[in-house]
């Protein structure tokens, strides 16, 4: 199912934008972009997503912006102080008078700064912004899908309520065909110049053989009940939220296999353009389930 979702956090000097979509596929195929000097963070957005979705080829867009800090200069006190202390421990422990000035606490200062701004620290703080981003966008984007689930739910069942029709037409057809084909066969006879009585041995045979290789009553109960399981289905998927994609998928290839069944068995007009107005039905279902979980 197609789907698009937005996030977007700001932290720490830092402004990071996620973007979510996908398109339809079978299969889970997730795609991350960032820029190159956060690639490092791909793999925590990869398990994410894969946690999150479960079918669609995912694109996720990730955008890290810096802003500037110009005319802001903070100091970590504790980590200067507990620097201090180390180099004043190492001095003492080597015999080397210590002393402190301007020059060597605005040196410490500095690469303190250094360390905080552009080592682990920094890491963590845009990991955790990309990840809450990240949040927001999938939840947007499973909120725009599931209200496209829906309106592709209420097509589903209203496509399955027609191929429920379509199976009383063959039910009601399929009573008439033996009847026909005895009237057909006896008229054939009758041209020929030969006349059978009803109750002639051949005759009760032919229809019986006729009557056993055209009975489709086992297709259309099994029709009748994979057409419930996927209505049940699809209600309840569209009240909660477990995939049910393949399951469909599996359906609406036994659906089909029982239509084509009887389709071969037919020897009757009214069956065969049923049938044929089935398998288009079924054809539509089968691109829509493309679009589910």
């Amino acid at each position: 199912m197609t789907g698009y979702g937005r996030g977007q956090t700001s932290d720490d000097g830092y402004d990071v934008t996620v973007e979510v979509s996908s398109v339809n596929r079978k299969a889970l195929d997730v795609s991350v972009s960032l820029p190159k000097e956060w690639s490092m963070l791909e793999r925590p957005v990869l398990e994410r997503v894969r946690a999150a979705l479960a079918r669609g080829s995912v694109r996720v867009a990730v955008q890290i912006d810096r802003r500037s800090k110009a005319g802001e200069f903070t100091i970590d006190e504790a980590s200067v102080h507990k620097t201090l202390d180390k180099l004043g421990e190492l001095a003492r422990s080597r015999g080397i008078r210590s002393s402190m000035d301007y020059e060597t606490l605005l040196r410490v200062i500095l690469m303190q700064r250094d360390e905080s701004s552009s080592g682990k620290r920094d890491e963590e703080i845009v990991n955790a912004l990309v990840q809450s981003a990240l949040d927001q966008a999938i939840q947007a984007f499973i909120a725009m899908r599931e209200k496209e689930g829906a309106a592709l739910g209420k097509d589903l069942l209203d496509r399955n309520e027609k191929l429920q029709g379509i199976v009383t037409v063959i039910k009601g057809s399929a009573q008439g065909t033996v009847p026909a084909y005895r009237d057909a066969l006896l008229q054939r006879l009758k041209q020929l110049g030969l006349e059978l009585n009803l109750d002639d041995e051949r005759l009760l045979k032919e229809l019986a053989f006729f009557a056993d290789r055209a009975d489709v009553a086992e297709e259309i109960t099994r029709l009748g009940s994979h057409l419930a399981q996927f209505r049940t289905t699809i209600e309840a998927a569209m009240k909660g939220d477990e995939p049910v994609g393949r399951k469909l998928e599996f359906l609406i290839q036994e659906i089909n296999r029982e239509f084509n069944t009887i389709g071969s068995k037919a020897n009757n007009l009214e069956i065969t353009r049923a049938v044929l107005d089935a398998k288009n039905e079924v054809e539509r279902l089968r691109e829509q389930v493309l679009n589910l979980e």
